[in-house]
């Protein structure tokens, strides 16, 4: 079985900085134990629902801004065991590891020494990680680096698509997985550039050959979180016959060969 944790589902700089959804990422529990975009909260929430950091085998980060990378070194120190042991992988943007125009780097040389590896994979590369492997997809974003993923595992493939524009070719990168993990950050009819909408997830989905078992709404921005994701996810299974979820703090899919299955989590404890 797969088990995929949320430890967020906000993203952008409103739900951020305000916290009315959480925006720590999620964890995938496979082969290896992978994190996927450790944005503000990741380390904190991790201990919340009892995933151990310091089992964690690798860190997937998608661009540099700080929803998606915040607590990127922490997570490092964790999985290194306090940057004492040399093991753990890292599958970043270019962006991440070496900054941008406007950016820093997200991950100091320090921290990377102590990484057994660092990919800055293009779209087309593939990464195994475990018994799994790693697609690496592309993004359309303001950071031209972004890159999303489609894992290949032995349940069927699992993807990520975080922040993009919707464009030509997305579908073809994405059509057939079985469960799809999409950034969704506004609602119908709100949509704004480089990012998808409601209107965008319903395109992508109706032009797929072979649809998704189920979607799963991430990445909600403040414009979402007060039109009702909820509504919205609604809107998305009426319109297309795909089974929609909106992530929450402490939502879980268990992916095994016969079906898909979710549940809450209650915290374990607070921190």
């Amino acid at each position: 079985m797969i088990e995929i944790t949320f430890l967020g589902s906000g993203g952008g700089r409103f739900i951020t900085i305000t916290q009315f959804r959480s925006t720590g990422g999620f964890h995938i529990r496979a082969s290896r134990n992978v994190y996927v975009d450790p944005g503000p909260g990741a380390l904190v929430r991790s201990w919340r629902y009892k995933l151990d950091p310091r089992r964690l085998d690798a860190i997937f980060v998608s661009h540099r801004h700080v929803d998606h990378c915040n607590d990127l070194e922490v997570m490092v120190e964790a999985m290194t065991g306090g940057a004492l042991k040399k093991r753990g992988v890292l599958i970043a943007s270019k962006s991440v590891v070496y900054g941008d125009e406007t950016h820093t780097p997200a991950i100091s040389k320090y921290h990377i020494e102590v990484l057994e590896s660092v990919h800055t994979p293009e779209p087309g590369n593939k990464i195994a990680i475990g018994e799994e492997e790693f697609l690496i997809t592309p993004s359309q974003h303001s950071d031209p680096t972004t890159i999303g993923f489609r894992m290949k595992t032995a349940y069927g493939d699992i993807s990520y698509i975080p922040d993009t524009a919707y464009f030509d070719g997305l579908v073809e990168w994405h059509d057939g997985a079985r469960v799809l993990i999409a950034a969704i950050t506004r609602p119908r009819d709100m949509g704004i550039p480089y990012h998808l909408s409601t209107d965008d997830a319903v395109e992508m989905l109706k032009s797929m050959e072979k649809k998704p078992e189920v979607l799963i709404m991430s990445h909600i921005g403040m414009k979402m979180h007060f039109a009702n994701p909820y509504k919205e996810a609604k809107y998305i299974e009426t319109v297309t016959g795909v089974k929609t979820y909106v992530a929450k703090e402490g939502f879980k899919v268990m992916v095994d060969k016969r079906e898909i299955a979710v549940r809450t989590l209650r915290p374990a404890r607070f921190v």
